[in-house]
């Protein structure tokens, strides 16, 4: 079963695996926050695609149970996502069944995290938390209970053995084939990573799209299952594929970085789900505004909302300073937001909780790898320990800018992924 957006790369994903043999079905992700058609408009596209397709429809029970639901184009059981008809155009063009999944509770819980983190002065990234419990938890589950031996995705992704991961190590080692920069430490492959030479790993995509740093809290046993079909191709050949094989996704746009909401429609989003639900937020102040502070604690401005700013953050801040400034510190108890300049965002130290690993990491022992604090930013060399409470402690070579508490850092050995944990300091 592939997980199918509506958009190019799951679309893609899906025929490669037919012309590989695969018998394969859809996939698709039912939520709220997702842009719904009108009635008339979603009947009507329901009548022209939702038979051909062999549209099925799902929900799940707080138990896990899977209830299959009766569906016409007149009576559906909740609002049609655009992306859905997408997802059955494709299903019937290329001859694939496809099944919508209602995890609109799951997803909830998703959005619920990200709203309380930023009311808590940290930076959440929704889409590693999505991956672990409705992509690769959910879904999975759901493809199992269906009959599904492999589960696939449109990742930007690499899946390597790592006995084929080592024979290529000790070939370019051979060869004398080092790595470029920073990678050029990572030659000699430790004994940790030499264990399992038949189990599997996340690797980097060798493409800018690499989406590594999202997986790493995915279970490492549900990785045996998965695949990743477009995981080492650039994105322009994904739609050169989609366009050869005339597959109606081809000329779909890319989805945004968080599928729920704009980048620019944030914090009007959060304030709203806050008021749909003031029990659960009845802690925060209805006011958030409250002065922007200097490095020494002086009041050198006024701020709309605590939870509009994230740390390194310099544009947006609402009034201007004279200077470069930026986003030190997020203080929610006093609704303050402490500005200074870029060299102060420098850190020597980060720690990270609730670790997950690939990768049979030392624990108690420091070693080298390379991190990653942010999904956009640049690798860094780094020492890293790891504890027996799942806490991580690194010091990077270089000083990282913008580390942010509710982010991710991301461990590497090269270009393997070894896990990582939630950023606290």
């Amino acid at each position: 079963m592939v997980a199918v957006s509506g958009g190019v790369d799951s679309g893609v994903s899906a025929s490669l695996l037919m012309d590989r043999g695969f018998s394969v079905s859809g996939l698709f992700m039912r939520h709220r926050y997702q842009r719904t058609m009108d009635l008339d408009a979603g009947a009507e596209a329901l009548k022209k695609w939702g038979e051909k397709s062999k549209l099925r429809v799902f929900s799940t029970a707080a138990d896990g149970t899977l209830i299959q639901t009766t569906w016409s184009p007149d009576s559906f059981p909740f609002p049609i996502p655009v992306d859905s008809v997408s997802a059955m155009e494709l299903a019937a063009s290329i001859g694939i069944d496809l099944t919508i999944v209602d995890a609109d509770a799951p997803f909830a819980t998703i959005v619920d995290d990200f709203v309380d983190r930023y009311y808590s002065a940290q930076t959440p990234n929704p889409c590693i938390l999505c991956n672990r419990v409705v992509k690769f938890g959910l879904l999975w589950e759901v493809a199992q209970k269906l009959g599904a031996d492999f589960f696939a995705t449109g990742h930007y992704v690499q899946k390597i053995r790592v006995g084929d991961w080592l024979e290529e190590q000790e070939r370019k080692k051979s060869l004398g084939i080092v790595g470029e920069g920073d990678e050029a430490e990572f030659i000699d492959v430790p004994e940790w990573l030499r264990v399992n030479p038949d189990s599997c790993f996340i690797a980097r995509s060798p493409t800018p799209k690499d989406q590594s740093y999202f997986l790493y809290r995915i279970k490492k046993e549900t990785l045996e299952k998965v695949i990743f079909p477009v995981g080492e191709f650039q994105k322009p050949y994904v739609r050169e594929i989609a366009e050869r094989k005339n597959l109606s996704v081809a000329r779909r746009s890319d989805s945004q970085e968080i599928c729920f909401v704009p980048d620019q429609e944030r914090i009007n989003f959060i304030r709203h789900v806050r008021e749909s639900h003031p029990e659960r937020w009845k802690d925060v102040p209805e006011d958030t505004s409250g002065p922007f502070l200097s490095m020494d604690g002086k009041e050198i401005g006024r701020h709309v909302g605590y939870e509009k700013y994230t740390i390194g953050q310099r544009k947006g801040l609402g009034t201007g300073f004279g200077e470069r400034i930026f986003v030190q510190k997020i203080i929610p108890e006093t609704r303050s937001v402490v500005l200074g300049p870029y060299e102060a965002l420098g850190v020597r130290e980060i720690r990270a909780v609730d670790a997950n690993w690939h990768a049979p990491v030392p624990i108690g022992e420091p070693f080298r790898c390379l991190i990653k604090i942010r999904y956009r930013n640049e690798t860094n060399p780094a020492t890293v320990r790891v504890f027996p409470d799942s806490t991580i402690v690194a010091v990077p070579d270089r000083p990282c800018y913008g580390v942010a508490p509710g982010q991710a850092l991301v461990c590497y050995w090269n270009e393997r992924l070894l896990g990582g944990g939630t950023i606290v300091v």
